[in-house]
């Protein structure tokens, strides 16, 4: 049976790459290689959104890719401004005094981080092994509901 999962557009594609490498300088941590599985990953907690939800998050980040002409930044999208123009326009969104701008790039950081941090080689290159952690939550699940029976 033939898959129905519709592709992530380009454009948003690129500007999740984008804010990723912004969130995560090259010089702590290189996405380089794993930005295929980024976009997999945001693929597949997009596809959980109500259509709603959905639609006005991608709206949202073609705003945040469109709009750095309004707020002096050349007569560019974000994801092809240099990087630190690129740098720029981010703390603009982060510390802006409108509340719609800054909740939703609130929101946009927090989901690309939760997208990055969700990759196993981002886990090896901090240190965390989650293993140890989820077998002990299963023991004492188990233990727990013994105890309930």
């Amino acid at each position: 049976m033939p898959s129905l999962r519709k592709a992530l557009p380009r454009d948003i594609t690129r500007v999740l790459l984008r804010l990723a490498e912004n969130l995560f300088p090259s010089a702590e941590f290189s996405l380089e290689g794993i930005e295929g599985d980024l976009v997999k990953n945001f693929e597949r907690m997009v596809k959980e959104f109500p259509q709603c939800f959905r639609w006005g998050f991608f709206l949202g980040i073609r705003l945040f890719e469109w709009l750095p002409f309004l707020f002096g930044f050349g007569f560019s999208r974000f994801s092809f401004l240099p990087p630190q123009r690129q740098m720029a326009y981010v703390d603009n969104w982060a510390f802006s005094r409108f509340i719609p701008k800054r909740e939703f790039f609130k929101t946009l950081r927090a989901f690309v981080m939760l997208i990055v941090f969700s990759d196993k080689r981002v886990w090896e290159y901090i240190g965390y092994d989650p293993e140890p952690h989820i077998e002990q939550r299963i023991q004492m699940r188990t233990e727990w509901l013994q105890r309930q029976t």
